[in-house]
C-alpha cells in the first residue's frame, strides 16, 4: 500500500497510456499500412462469429489453394474490425511475388456498385434526377425513352457495347473511353434487345454510359470524380482505375492469369470505366462497403435506394437494385447484397449482410483456379439448422460469370 501511495501518479499515467496504446492497437488496421495490424485486430474486439467458424474458413480456403489451386485473397469482417483474412499465392507467377492484404485486383463489374453511388451522389446534390432521360445530356442520343433509372437496375435493353465496338479503327495502342461509346452508339444507333423498361437484361453498356453521364454533370474525368468523391474521403490508398494504371506501374499491382498460368492482356476496350475498370486491393473494398454505414460519401436514405429490388418483378428469389442484386438467405431472415465480376484473368466477389454488418471479400487473379461457394461461406458464417425449401440457389454464371 505504502508503494502505491508514493508511486499513485506514476500507476495512473502508466495506466492512460496502456489505454491509449491499446485503443490505437485496436484500430490501427485503418490506415492500411501494414497485414499484420489487419490480422491482429481480431482478438481484440466482439465478433458474431466464434473461433470454430474461422478454423472452417481457414480449412476451407486452405484446401482451396493447396488441392484446386486457388489463388487470391480473402477478408471476413464485422463493423470496422477483421475477423478473418488471408493471401494465398502470386501477385505475379513468373516473378514469384506473394499476394498480400494490400495487393490490388481488377473488380471487373464489382465496379459497378462505384458508378452507382457516384449516379447517387449526384442526385443527392441536385445535379440530375434518376428520372432524366439520357437524351437530355446527349441530345443526339437515338434512344430518347431510356432513363438513369433503367440504366442503373438493367432495364435500358441496349445492346452490348463489347460486341458493337468490335469494327472500331483501333491499333495496337488504342484506348477508347465513355465518350467514344456514346458517340459510337449515335453514329451507329447499334439495335436493342428490348425496348425500354421492358424486362431486366444485364447491360454493362448501360453502366458505360453511366460514367459517361458523371463526367458530362461533374466536369470531371471519371478516375478523378472516383478519387475526390470516394476512394480519398475513405481512405482507401490503394485504389485507381484502369486509366490511372495506364499511366504507369502501380505499386501492389497484380497480372490477371488465364488457364495454366497464361497472362491476360489489356485490350482497347479497358479504357471504358463504370461497368469495370476499377481496381483495389482486400483492405480498401473492406473501407469502401464499412464507409457506406457511416454516411460519410452518402446520405444513408439515398443509399437505401440502391438496396432495393427494382431490376425484376418482385416476386423473384433474388434481384438487382442499383449497383448491387440482393437475395435473402434462409428464407426472409438475412438479406445477402453482392455483386460479383470476371475481367481479363479476375474473378472478385464483395458480399453484404446489413444484418451484422459484415463484409465478405474474395479476390482472385486466376479465373481458372478454383471456384469458390458463396453458399459454403455463408452456411459456414450462418449455418441453419435446416436449410428451407425456397432458399435461393444461386449459380456460378449469376456470382462470378460477368
Amino acid at each position: 500500500m505504502q508503494f502505491i501511495k508514493e508511486n499513485k501518479l506514476f500507476l495512473i499515467l502508466g495506466a492512460i497510456a496502456y489505454a491509449i496504446a491499446f485503443y490505437c492497437y485496436s484500430t490501427s488496421y485503418v490506415s492500411g499500412n501494414t497485414d499484420n495490424a489487419i490480422l491482429k485486430n481480431d482478438s481484440l474486439v466482439y465478433f458474431s462469429f466464434t473461433q470454430e467458424q474461422k478454423n472452417d474458413l481457414e480449412a476451407y480456403f486452405g484446401l482451396k489453394n493447396r488441392h484446386q489451386g486457388f489463388n487470391g485473397v480473402v477478408l471476413i469482417g464485422q463493423k470496422d474490425s477483421v475477423f478473418y483474412s488471408n493471401p494465398y499465392g502470386y501477385a505475379n507467377y513468373q516473378k514469384r511475388d506473394s499476394l498480400s492484404l494490400n495487393s490490388t485486383f481488377q473488380l471487373a463489374s464489382v465496379s459497378k456498385q462505384f458508378t452507382a453511388v457516384a449516379i447517387l451522389q449526384l442526385f443527392e446534390r441536385g445535379k440530375l434526377n434518376l428520372t432524366d432521360s439520357v437524351s437530355k445530356y446527349y441530345p443526339q442520343f437515338p434512344f430518347k425513352n431510356i432513363t438513369i433509372h433503367q440504366l442503373l437496375c438493367h432495364r435500358s435493353g441496349l445492346a452490348n457495347y463489347l460486341y458493337f465496338l468490335q469494327h472500331i479503327p483501333t491499333t495496337y495502342d488504342t484506348i477508347i473511353d465513355n465518350q467514344d461509346v456514346v458517340n459510337e452508339i449515335i453514329l451507329k444507333e447499334p439495335k436493342s434487345y428490348y425496348r425500354a423498361d421492358q424486362r431486366y437484361h444485364y447491360s454493362n453498356t448501360g453502366y458505360a454510359l453511366l460514367a459517361a453521364i458523371v463526367e458530362k454533370v461533374s466536369g470531371q474525368l471519371f478516375n478523378e470524380y472516383l478519387r475526390t468523391n470516394i476512394f480519398e474521403p475513405l481512405d482507401m490508398q490503394t485504389s485507381f482505375s484502369f486509366v490511372d494504371m495506364a499511366k504507369g506501374e502501380r505499386e501492389n499491382s497484380t497480372t490477371g492469369y488465364l488457364y495454366r498460368w497464361r497472362m491476360a492482356e489489356d485490350n482497347y476496350l479497358d479504357g471504358v470505366l463504370g461497368d469495370k475498370g476499377v481496381y483495389c486491393s482486400a483492405i480498401d473494398l473492406f473501407k469502401w462497403d464499412q464507409g457506406l454505414y457511416s454516411g460519410k460519401i452518402i446520405d444513408l436514405q439515398i443509399l437505401d435506394m440502391a438496396f432495393q429490388p427494382v431490376g425484376k418483378p418482385i416476386h423473384y428469389k433474388s434481384n438487382y437494385g442499383y449497383g448491387w442484386r440482393m437475395y435473402h438467405w434462409q428464407t426472409d431472415s438475412i438479406k445477402i447484397l453482392f455483386h460479383a465480376g470476371w475481367w481479363h484473368g479476375y474473378k472478385t466477389l464483395l458480399m453484404r449482410i446489413p444484418h451484422d454488418s459484415t463484409t465478405i471479400v474474395v479476390l482472385k487473379n486466376r479465373s481458372k483456379g478454383a471456384s469458390i461457394s458463396s453458399k459454403r461461406l455463408l452456411n459456414i458464417l450462418y449455418p441453419p439448422n435446416e436449410v428451407p425449401e425456397d432458399t435461393v440457389t444461386l449459380n456460378e454464371e449469376e456470382l462470378e460469370l460477368e
